[in-house]
């Protein structure tokens, strides 16, 4: 099941791309801007070529001051020409930080519920092998087929629920990609064969090969996974809350009266989605006023010389910390400190660790972290 740390985890990379994109869109309208004042080939009057370069350079710059420190901050005298065309390449820089970050929301958001589709795909691999399966079985006159008899196998071809959920979210496998991987990654096993040659599988037989697939090949064996992280950006933090959700599914199949228990993706659904949203929100909203916490008390080290993946992970705690009143601070401070020891350097940890400390501290005695409920739990 999805839990909080993937909820942080998906919301960590959303805003990285949004600081990587905005440093990016940043260096186009500065160009763009600059490109106005290059000299026009096509131009039947002279022009001088030293004035163009100059405003190119006084554009730049202008640039670089209005967006960084506002318009009081511009020389007086700026000409006019030069302050229409930043002025321009302002608005249509903030215009396309707006797109990105409402884009980049939607993806992470989809990107989510997407796993649940996921889900109900995966269980259907092993009923596709098992149609494979019938058909080799058949051709050859072969009436001993423990597969196709398996009961787990039946009882997720054959669940009405499951295959509602197929149907609506048009499940679909490649045919030919999954004989494939039937024919060289499970066929030849020693425990497929052992269980082919079984006079007869039980109901224990049946679960251990199915969830034995699963393990040792659709969540494991490195062609399988290639295939999966070339159309998942995200596989390697959306595989095991799969695989999770997939072998409970298999294990509620306890007796052959069983029917698969289908998971949910979260117990509450709404309220996680709330959180992320939010959080997601909270961090690039107040990115300033985070970050001149951090300067604040990160010793002389310069909020620009801050890894940005410990940037994203500090201002992520401080809004966790200061706007969900029902999650502990020590809970924020353990979950970002695991975020930097798997995203950000080998330095990170220590310092996200020292630094959480200290800001949560005095933003407690400045009474900006309130917490209520369950929250208060680890305060003392």
């Amino acid at each position: 099941m999805l839990n909080r740390r993937s909820l942080r985890i998906k919301g960590m990379q959303a805003i990285f791309a949004y600081h990587t994109a905005r440093e990016a869109e940043y260096n186009i309208c500065k160009q763009e801007a600059q490109e106005q004042f290059i000299p026009d080939l096509n131009s039947m009057e002279v022009q001088d070529k030293d004035e163009l370069a100059k405003k190119r350079e006084l554009t730049a710059k202008g640039f670089e001051i209005l967006i960084h420190k506002g318009t009081d901050q511009l020389p007086e005298d700026i000409s006019s020409d030069i302050m229409k065309v930043i002025k321009e390449a302002q608005q249509s820089y903030l215009n396309r930080l707006a797109s990105n970050r409402d884009y980049l929301k939607k993806r992470m958001l989809s990107g989510i519920t997407s796993i649940y589709d996921d889900y109900i795909k995966f269980l259907y691999i092993i009923v596709e092998i098992e149609q494979l399966i019938e058909v080799e079985k058949r051709k050859k006159n072969n009436t001993h087929n423990n597969f196709v008899k398996n009961v787990v196998i039946n009882k997720l071809k054959n669940n009405e629920a499951l295959e509602e959920e197929r149907i609506r979210k048009k499940v679909a496998w490649d045919t030919d990609l999954i004989k494939a991987w039937y024919k060289e990654y499970i066929k030849p096993q020693e425990f497929f064969v052992e269980y082919d040659n079984l006079a007869k599988a039980t109901l224990e037989d049946d679960q251990e090969l199915v969830q034995t697939i699963y393990k040792s090949i659709i969540f494991k064996h490195d062609n399988v996974n290639d295939y999966f992280e070339t159309l998942d950006i995200g596989w390697s933090e959306n595989k095991p809350i799969l695989k999770s959700m997939v072998l409970k599914t298999i294990k509620s199949i306890e007796t052959e009266a069983s029917e698969p228990l289908l998971m949910e993706l979260s117990k509450n659904w709404d309220e996680d989605l709330l959180f992320l949203k939010e959080l997601y929100d909270l961090a690039i909203d107040r990115e300033a006023e985070y970050e001149a916490m951090i300067d604040q008390k990160s010793n002389n080290w310069e909020i620009d010389r801050v890894a940005l993946t410990d940037k994203v992970i500090l201002e992520m705690a401080i809004a966790e910390m200061t706007h969900f009143t029902s999650i502990p601070v020590k809970v924020t401070i353990n979950e970002y400190i695991e975020l930097s020891k798997l995203y950000s350097t080998p330095k990170s940890k220590q310092f996200v660790n020292g630094l959480l400390d200290v800001l949560s501290e005095d933003l407690q005695k400045e009474g900006q972290i309130k917490k209520s409920g369950r929250g208060l739990l680890d305060n003392k």
